[in-house]
């Protein structure tokens, strides 16, 4: 975690120089993997039973109904799709009048590098998926021309559109003629300082078809010009990366979308603080952010506030960000916060270490919280008591412990170790004692202070049922810090003794506090801040 924050914060600087090459491989990687799955795949199969050529050879796949027909179509990559319309008249209306999913990945030449010929088209979600050779705006460019429309999807990630800011302005005239319903937009920079700073058209606000999209390394346009009439009212789900991008216009964008549920800002070229103030929004997921001020102001169905590296300017030790909770009676899930560098307001109370509970200070509904934290630094342990009083109604607990001798967030001030004595003395807190059923704890060091925490838990949890501990790279279950672990655990004196202790090595490619932008923003996963799960490639840390 403390690299992510040097590199926001590093981020900041280049903004201001115009540099930033360096970082540039790192950001595209991030970008490209928050973006959703396209809706169709160049590397489906057939089974062996559907492909089987029949024995009369008699076509009867034409004479399927025209609805039937329009679904395999639209089901099919574009130039498949495409290739229809030359079986015959009846394919040929079909296609044309087929919603049209376009990919640009699968316009791409099925050469690689080498000259070897590529087994199957590239995922638009990796760096690595264009040749540096490609250049698929004219391909783009022929596809939006020659389909009337509409379109299902269309899906840009392969161009770098610095030499190409004409075709910028007639794709989105042809976006908004032919209906785009789904748009995934990102410019391939191949240098922050040369095109970084990119205008996207304000033509974009015409596309009012738009039910989801994705835009990534632009320039957002000035809205202070714009009509006020000017909305996207279809708009369910939107993805906001590596903008440079005023905290007016992100408001304006936001009050523009009356029926937005899904909220994603993945890294940002400047700090803008952000009110979510809406009638429909259920989700809100920022990573990788300079986000100073994040305020819930009134937002009667948001369920989920999702933070994972979301910092306020500043140095790696005060990079602090106000957390505001206003109206958000549906909110049940809650994190990853940070005791010291986020500060907790609700309602109209800043919480403190020895801030008591009480109407004015509890979001009761919140049922799962995950904190960040250095258990053995007094600064940060000391809210931690306060942070859980403020959510009674916890019934899962994610603790990401970091290294005591990180220089990132607030600095131990030598004012006494964190000891079993100091998490006793905290009293009685709610949620430990009645509500909590789950308690996982990841990167766990074998530090004396991480026992103690877990050990105040297993003796106050009345009703906790499972108790989980990854370890930190470099240690397993059935090493030494392990087994002293486990040792450590069998001589507590657990209030609920059916509890379930389960250890188990790290599953994640590297230190650092795991993060998946899939699985955290799918709203039918119960659990967002379970990364162990993630899709192969998809796991960020």
């Amino acid at each position: 975690m403390a690299d992510v924050a040097a590199m926001l914060a590093r981020t900041m600087d280049l903004a201001l120089v115009g540099g930033g090459d360096s970082t540039l491989l790192f950001w595209m990687q991030q970008v490209l993997s928050c973006l959703p799955e396209p809706p169709v795949s160049t590397a489906a199969r057939l089974s062996r039973g559907v492909a089987a050529r029949p024995p009369d050879g008699a076509d009867r796949l034409s004479s399927l109904p025209v609805a039937v027909l329009r679904e395999i179509v639209s089901r099919l990559p574009a130039k498949d799709a495409a290739r229809t319309a030359a079986l015959s008249r009846r394919w040929r209306r079909v296609w044309s009048t087929t919603p049209l999913v376009l990919v640009d990945a699968h316009l791409a030449a099925r050469r690689a590098e080498g000259g070897a010929l590529r087994r199957r088209d590239p995922d638009p979600r990796q760096v690595t998926a264009f040749p540096p050779r490609d250049d698929l705006t004219a391909a783009v460019s022929a596809v939006l021309a020659a389909h009337p429309g509409p379109f299902r999807c269309v899906y840009l990630t392969g161009s770098p559109m610095e030499a190409h800011r004409a075709d910028i302005a007639r794709w989105f005239q042809l976006l908004a003629a032919k209906g785009v319903e789904e748009l995934v937009f990102v410019n391939r920079v191949r240098s922050i300082k040369a095109d970084g700073d990119l205008l996207l058209p304000d033509t974009l606000f015409s596309c009012t078809s738009l039910t989801k999209l994705y835009i990534g390394f632009w320039c957002f346009p000035d809205t202070a010009a714009l009509p006020r009439a000017v909305a996207f009212p279809y708009l369910r789900e939107i993805g906001l990366c590596f903008l440079l991008m005023k905290e007016r216009d992100l408001a304006f964008l936001l009050d523009r979308c009356p029926v937005l549920e899904k909220l994603r800002i993945v890294g940002g070229r400047w700090p803008v603080c952000i009110r979510v103030h809406s009638r429909s929004l259920r989700c809100v997921e920022i990573c990788m952010a300079i986000v100073p001020e994040i305020t819930v102001v009134h937002s009667s169905l948001l369920e989920r506030l999702l933070l994972w590296a979301a910092w306020g300017d500043g140095t790696l030790t005060s990079m602090t960000a106000k957390v505001k909770i206003g109206h958000a009676p549906k909110l049940r899930f809650l994190g990853m916060l940070m005791p010291g560098m986020h500060e907790l307001e609700i309602g109209n109370t800043i919480i403190k270490a020895g801030t008591k509970a009480g109407p004015n200070t509890t979001v009761p509904s919140v049922q799962m919280l995950a904190i960040e934290v250095k258990l053995g630094n007094r600064v940060q342990a000391r809210m931690v008591p306060s942070f859980l009083s403020c959510f009674p109604n916890i019934e899962t607990l994610y603790v990401q412990s970091h290294n005591d001798n990180s220089k990132f967030g607030p600095q131990s001030t030598g004012t006494g170790k964190v000891t079993l004595k100091f998490w006793k003395e905290a009293g009685t807190i709610e949620c430990v004692q009645r509500r909590i059923k789950k308690v996982v704890l990841r990167e766990f060091h074998g530090t004396r202070s991480e026992l103690d925490f877990l050990k105040f838990i297993a003796e106050h949890a009345q009703v906790l049922e499972k108790m989980v501990i990854y370890m930190t790279h470099g240690y397993s279950p059935s090493d030494q810090v392990g087994t002293k672990l486990r040792t450590f655990m069998a001589s507590s004196k657990w209030a609920n003794a059916c509890c379930e202790l389960m250890v188990f090595q790290s599953p994640f490619r590297q230190e650092g506090t795991p993060w998946c932008y899939i699985r955290a923003f799918d709203l039918t996963n119960q659990d967002p801040f379970d990364a162990s799960k993630c899709p192969e490639g998809k796991c960020m840390s």
